[in-house]
This record gives structure tokens, sequence and C-alpha cells, in this order.
């Protein structure tokens, strides 16, 4: 049976908009709650609630050496990558940040040719690569680049470590054996990233600000958001639409999330949109439409697409694994 157009323009609503919100989400989430503790509450939250609902819909437990590789996944994914965005939305703007992270693929790109040498790289991803710097260049603006104090680079680097470990993240997610379901093993992920970010918590003593916190009704909704929409609706969607329709329809929301960040930064936390940033913008998402062009091609192939059997018997594509052919998402 067809899908339903419906559901399909639904599902895309899902990982466009509410993807692109979560960085709106976690600026909010934050002003009156410490950032890793925060972090840490959504994706434990949000894990421990799905694993359960799993466990007890029948799902197959996962072995011990699933726990291991959860766990680094979980460390690289989430804990490294999307605590350099909640760390870095202290100092600079959810646009810039967004866009920052648009460079995953091109991370990625080098990553895979530092791997296997031997193998010519595209024109096309050539031109990305340098398009990429171009943007990156932009985006900080020349101007700042020789000036100490013009931008604030340990947020820029923070950012920039995130998207690296993400994009490791997603090399190494490609060889390690995940259980059976791929739902259980997103679960674990959040859990183990979650634990993780709580102990950096606990490491930079934010524990003791608690007594003295007075979080805002408007922090309490944006962890409300982050768990339910972007850690489990947005994430489902994406996973939904990746056994109904072609992986490059799905990657286009790394083009729109930008946009989208950027608006409602704009719009509702009062950040500026500059020429520079929007000149910046075409160039970054320039680069990552022609590094990822070339994978288009490859999407059919069954080394791209590991299959992976759900309990219910249907057939998914491994959502990590075709991180490298657009996502540019370490927010979930």
């Amino acid at each position: 049976m067809a899908v339903s157009k419906l559901k399909i323009v639904l599902a895309f609503v899902g990982i466009y908009l509410i993807w692109g919100s979560t960085y709106l989400a976690i600026k909010i989430a934050i002003d009156t709650m410490p950032p890793f503790l925060m972090a840490s509450v959504r994706f434990l939250t949000a894990g421990l609630g799905f694993y359960a609902v799993l466990m007890l819909l029948g799902h197959e437990r996962p072995k011990k050496r699933h726990w291991l590789s959860a766990f680094i996944m979980g460390t690289l994914l989430l804990a490294a990558s999307n605590g350099s965005v909640v760390l870095a939305t202290k100092s600079i703007s959810t646009g810039y940040i967004s866009l920052l992270i648009a460079m995953v693929p091109v991370y990625v790109a080098i990553l895979e040719w530092l791997q296997n040498r031997k193998e010519k790289i595209e024109k096309l991803k050539i031109c990305g690569l340098v398009l990429g710097t171009l943007g990156i260049i932009t985006l900080i603006g020349p101007q700042n680049l020789l000036v100490p104090n013009g931008i604030n680079w340990f947020g820029i680097a923070v950012v920039m470590f995130g998207s690296l470990s993400w994009s490791v993240g997603t090399i190494y997610s490609r060889k390690v054996e995940k259980p059976s379901s791929l739902m259980v093993g997103i679960a674990m992920q959040m859990i183990c990233g979650g634990a993780v970010l709580g102990l950096v918590s606990l490491i930079m003593g934010e524990h003791y600000q608690i007594a003295n916190l007075h979080v805002s009704m408007n922090s309490v909704l944006a962890v409300a958001y982050l768990i339910v929409f972007g850690s489990i609706v947005g994430y489902s969607s994406y996973l939904w639409l990746l056994n109904h329709v072609s992986p490059s329809k799905v990657s286009t929301y790394a083009y729109v999330n930008p946009i989208v960040a950027i608006f409602l930064g704009w719009a509702f936390a009062g950040e500026t949109i500059s020429a520079q940033t929007v000149a910046a913008g075409a160039i970054i998402l320039a680069s990552v439409w022609l590094i990822t062009a070339g994978k288009k091609k490859e999407e059919t192939a069954p080394a791209l697409c590991r299959v992976m059997e759900t309990t219910s018997g249907k057939q998914v594509c491994g959502a990590i694994e075709l991180a490298s052919a657009g996502s540019t998402r370490s927010s979930l």
C-alpha cells in the first residue's frame, strides 16, 4: 500500500522545523539551567523512557558488547557533540552554531579520505572542501582573523570540536555491531551520552549551583520540548522517512535546519542576521551540496545502507550510517 503523502509531508515538517528549532530551545533551556546538567537530564530522560517502552513492547534485550559500542557512540555523537553545542550557545549565536555544524559532511569526507588515501577524491568533493573552508572564513570574517578580540574564538572552536566528534562517531558507527533493533540502539546511545554529560556536569561543579537555581518555566518547557520533540519525535520521523523515501531526499534537512535556526534566533532571541552571515551560509550550504552530490549514486549500494531487522520484521536503513551523506545533526 502506498504511503500517504500527508504522512511524508508531516514527517519532513518534523525534521525540518523541529530539528531546526532545537538550537533555540537549547538557548532557552540553559538560560536558567547549567548547560551540561540540562543536556544530561534531556538525554537520560529521553533514553531511559524510550528504552523502557521498547522493552515493554518486546524488543530484544541488547548484549553487553552492544552497551560498549553504545557508550562510545553516545560519547562521540551526543556527549561530546551536543555538549559542545550547549556550551557554545553561551557565547555565540545559534545561527553561527547551525552553520558551523552544517560542515559535518565536509569533515566526514576528509576522514573518509584519510582512511583510504588510495581512492581518488572526486572533483566535486574537492570543490566542496575548498568552498567549505571559504565559507568558514567568511562566517568568521576575514577582518576578525587577525584581531584577537574580534570574535569569540572559544565558542567557534568548541562547535568545530563537536562537529569533528560527530564525524568520527559517524565513521566509527559503521564498523561496530549494533542491537537487532535500531530504536533500542538509539535509546542506549542516549542513556550513555546522558550519563557522560552528567559526569562532565559533576566535574564542572554544576551540582553546587542546584541549591541556588531559579529555573524558569520557559527553561522547563524548553527541556520538555527537547526531550519529546527533539530527541524522540524528530528522530523517529527521520528513521521513518529513511524507510519510505530516498536518503538523498531525507538529507535535504541539512540545508533547511540552518535557515530555520537563523530565522528563529532572529525572531525570538534577538540575534542579528548580517549580510556576511547570509553569504557565509550560502557558501557553506553549497559546499555541503557538492560533498553530498557524489553520494547519491551510492545510495542503493549495500555497503552504504546496512539493513537492520526490527522486531516487527520491517527493514530500516541505519540512520547513523547515512550521516555522511548529509547529516549535520549533533543535537538530535
